[in-house]
């Protein structure tokens, strides 16, 4: 028997989801383990898709470490996700343009010379 798409929630979308409902304030490093061990791979892959994401390091009494992880605001487009939302734009302009109107041509009447 063939199973539809897959819903299951990865990891790295859960920590995202973690980080994003708790912004702006910062996730202890001990939340994130919930979810997985390997917290700070999906924290690098996070980064390498354009989250920006800061750590924290806090010593306390001198013997232990905790430490703390923060979102920042929403990855910026790269140029080439900028360049193709802008064909994907100007497609969908000329399309509207290409269809009839209630009033007919709309373009200037060009059988002119002024």
């Amino acid at each position: 028997m063939g199973r539809g798409p897959s819903k299951r929630v990865t990891q790295e979308q859960r920590v995202l989801h973690l980080l994003q409902a708790s912004w702006p304030n910062e996730v202890p490093a001990i939340a994130l383990s919930r979810i997985s061990l390997g917290y700070p791979g999906r924290i690098f892959s996070l980064r390498r898709k354009g989250y920006l994401i800061s750590n924290r390091v806090e010593f306390v009494d001198g013997l232990s470490k905790h430490g703390f992880y923060r979102l920042g605001p929403p990855p910026t487009p790269g140029r080439a996700q900028r360049l193709a939302e802008g064909k994907k734009v100007a497609q969908r302009g000329k399309e509207q343009c290409s269809r009839p109107t209630l009033f007919g041509d709309l373009a200037p009447d060009r059988s002119y010379q002024e």
